[in-house]
């Protein structure tokens, strides 16, 4: 399974497979939603939709974040939750 991150200055966003059409977008310890594909994770992520306030006020004033699941750090090893 494979699992991405990114570090961002306000968490760490992870993305974490739980099946074959499911994944979980996690900030911290706190679950933000579940996709069908990890690009729609990273998609919200991009465009400030993850209804996380920290990071969804960002909107319009970041430069630096990734645009596309290609630009994460794809993590080998599985990222446990509860």
């Amino acid at each position: 399974m494979e699992n991405y991150i990114y570090n961002s200055d306000v968490g760490t966003f992870t993305i974490v497979q739980k099946g074959l059409l499911q994944y979980e977008l996690w900030i911290g310890e706190e679950l933000l939603g579940e996709y069908q594909t990890a690009e729609q994770a990273a998609e919200d992520v991009a465009t400030f939709n993850t209804d996380y306030v920290e990071w969804d006020r960002f909107r319009n004033e970041l430069e630096n974040f990734p645009t596309s699941l290609p630009e994460w750090t794809v993590v080998s090893e599985e990222t446990p939750r509860k």
